[in-house]
Formats: structure tokens, sequence, C-alpha cells
């Protein structure tokens, strides 16, 4: 698109491209002024790296950016061989990352200040009608120094960048994109995380709510907080499914337990009837019905 002066505009945002090498991730976080920008800007291969594409954005540097990587290509050959030829590159602004962490980012001449980029061992970060050159800096200080899975990192970079003034323009939507190889539903494909908020007043904090919702329903127990299931617990899970009307009144507990628990999709927490996952019983101890 172009404005009516002729100067090229398009998802014009914030984003974030990160890697994970120990856990075999890679993925980008993204915010912008901009309808469903998780369609636009964010790409990512799993065991090959992740592209972020905005501002003007040329939609075919993700795919063909994975390409090139996956051929071979440093990050920074894969910025030159896209750029290079593209009539348009002053417009554009990508962020490349290597699963392995190398990573690189081009800002064009002409986008739209503060455009800035910023680089470092594992990401790649870059914004464009940003409030002050500082915005892309709050996301990479924030991703090196948060611990924990890349997903978490990405989303606090974000969040960091919104607070240090984010876009001009305001916010919309948002998204965040993690992928490991077999790391998508039933081990079928890559894709581990693939979350949008296309229009809302604060997209971050509902990509937050999101975000806590997948690792509840995808996320493993850990076995440190399995809870053994004693005689109080054991009677109180009882207690509880009966009041719900659950299941078959002949069944066996840990029959109705687990037909429940696949009901309302957290199977990926059933460890048997002996342990139970705290999150479970948080959940089932919620749907008891108001009053008791």
């Amino acid at each position: 698109m172009r404005e009516p002066g002729g100067r090229a505009y398009g998802p014009s945002t914030y984003s974030i491209a990160g890697a994970d090498p120990e856990a075999n991730e890679c993925g980008v976080a993204v915010q912008s002024k901009f309808l469903a920008v998780g369609a636009f800007v964010p790409f990512a291969r799993g065991g090959i790296g992740a592209v972020a594409t905005q501002a003007f954005a040329n939609i075919t540097y993700g795919p063909r950016g994975l390409d090139l990587l996956a051929e071979g290509m440093s990050p920074e050959e894969t910025v030159a061989a896209l750029t290079s030829d593209d009539e348009l590159r002053a417009h554009r602004q990508v962020g490349v990352v290597a699963a392995d962490g190398r990573s690189a980012s081009f800002t064009g001449a002409e986008c739209y200040e503060h455009a800035v980029s910023a680089t470092g061992d594992g990401f790649a970060a870059q914004g464009n009608i940003l409030t002050a050159p500082g915005v892309v800096g709050a996301m990479a200080e924030t991703f090196a120094a948060t611990i924990g899975p890349l997903a978490v990192r990405l989303l606090e970079a974000l969040d960091a960048g919104e607070r240090a003034g984010g876009e001009k323009r305001g916010m919309e939507s948002a998204a965040l994109v993690v992928v490991r190889p077999g790391g998508g539903y039933g081990g079928n494909n890559d894709r581990w995380l693939d979350l949008r908020v296309d229009h809302d007043d604060t997209p971050i904090d509902a990509l937050r709510g999101l975000l806590d919702l997948h690792t509840l329903y995808f996320g493993s127990s850990d076995p440190a907080d399995l809870l053994d299931v004693d005689t109080d617990l054991r009677a109180e899970v009882t207690g509880i499914l009966q009041r719900l009307d659950w299941g078959d009144p002949a069944a066996e507990l840990e029959e109705s337990l687990f037909t429940w628990v696949g009901w309302h999709n957290l199977e990926e927490r059933w460890r048997g009837m002996d342990q139970l996952d705290p999150l479970v019983l948080r959940e089932l101890r919620a749907a008891r019905p108001d009053g008791d």
C-alpha cells in the first residue's frame, strides 16, 4: 500500500525473532497497529529459523528467507539475498534468526522513524513508527535477561517494547509463534505454538492470556508438583464429580475423572489416579457448582 504522497507503508510494528538452540525452538513475537498482524509478519520453521518481515512488508521474505537458511546461508547472507534485488528495500524491515542463534536484521533508509534494528545472540529485534529508538533496545535487553521457555522470553520482550513507548499509532493486534521439529499437535508438524490476537485494545495482555491457556492445555506436568492422591484428596475429587453429576455413577473413580479430564482438554496432564496435576485439581475445583 502507499500513502497519498507515494510513500510505501504497511504493517508498521515492532517484533522480535528468537531462537533457543538448547530447546531447538525458533519463533517470533509481534505487535502492531494493524489488523491481524500475525497473518503477515511472523514466519518460522522447526530446526531452521525464524523471519519477521514488516514496514512495507514483503511477505515473500518469510518463506524465501527460511528456504535460504535451510540451504545453509547465514542470517546475514539471507538478508542480503532478500534485499539486494528488491527495488523497495528502502521501505522494508526484516529480522532473521537461525536455529543455532545467529541473527541479522535490516532496516531500510525510508522506513518511518523511529525505525531501528538490534541483534544479539539468539535474537533479531526491529521496529518502525516507534515513539523512541529505545523501544527496540528494551526488547533486546529483556530477551537477553529473561530466563524461561522461548515463548515467555519473546512475549516479555514484546511487553518491554510496549512499556518503553511502543508504536506511535498505538496497538491493535499481536501474535506469538514458536516452532520445533515434531512439536505440533500429535507430533506431525513443527507448530508448537501459534497464537494470534487480531483486533484488541490491549493485544499483548490478550496474548499473554492465550499463552497461559496454551500452557494449561498443552504444557507438561512437572513431576515435582504432582499431588499424591491420598484418602482426603480422593474423597474431595469424588465429591466434586458427584456434585457435577459427571459420568456413570457405577464407574470407577479413575474412569470418571479421566473422562472429565479429556472432556476439558486436559489430557496432556493426566498422570493416572495415584498422582494428580495441581492444575487439573484447580480446574476441577473451579468447575464446582456455585455455592459448593
